[in-house]
């Protein structure tokens, strides 16, 4: 399941979001908003939702896939844009595998991503994606969504600011890490730019710092 908030528009490119298992896309709110302003953009932003409670990893990218095979016609001479949190990078990787992005240029800023997976925490509330990502870690998520398309350019923003809870079952002082996903997890195979930012997991998405480097990259 899937929904976009607006059309295509031709005049402003269009840039597409995907949430994090948690929160229904809450987290993205304020970048969307930036975005698709004159401050930040302006871009016509694509809400894409998928349903983690029900639907696999391949699931929820077969439906991305309607998203990116409706942009692609569009792509031949402006770039096209992704903007991720968390869970979402995975759902973009997978839906690539079944696309031909090859010719399609591209600059992507994943938020936060357990691109090596990650452990779980007592808060997280059991459900299809979620049992899914807990079987899915490092090398079997390098060699299952591999490289990025070789015309993506992209950045990775990893948290390094966990807020010590109750339900916390890694030692903040183990290593870096937003509370939910290690700074070492968000790594993946390729060439990116990789950058960190002083804030826990559902905050990092929405931190003035991450928005100005999502207005500066995506320019």
């Amino acid at each position: 399941m899937y929904s976009l908030a607006s059309q295509m528009v031709v005049a402003r490119p269009s840039l597409v979001t995907i949430p994090d298992l948690y929160g229904q896309g809450i987290q993205m709110l304020p970048a969307e908003v930036f975005l698709g302003s004159s401050f930040g953009g302006p871009f016509n932003i694509l809400r894409f939702r998928y349903n983690a409670q029900k639907q696999t990893l391949r699931e929820s990218a077969e439906d991305l896939l309607e998203v990116l095979h409706s942009i692609k016609p569009h792509t031949a001479l402006e770039p096209c844009f992704f903007v991720t949190h968390g869970y979402g990078a995975l759902v973009l990787r997978e839906a690539f595998r079944s696309i031909d992005w090859s010719n399609v240029r591209t600059r992507l800023v994943m938020v936060a991503p357990p691109n090596r997976g990650c452990q779980p925490t007592k808060a997280w509330r059991a459900h299809v994606a979620r049992d899914e990502l807990l079987t899915l870690q490092g090398v079997d998520l390098d060699m299952r969504l591999g490289k990025l398309p070789h015309l993506t350019r992209a950045l990775i923003v990893a948290g390094t600011r966990a807020i010590p809870m109750p339900w916390t079952t890694r030692p903040v002082h183990d290593q870096l890490w937003d509370g939910q996903i290690a700074v070492a997890e968000t790594q993946m195979p390729g060439e990116y730019r990789h950058v960190t930012v002083g804030a826990p997991h559902n905050l990092v998405m929405m931190h003035p710092a991450t928005l100005l480097l999502l207005r500066d990259f995506l320019a």
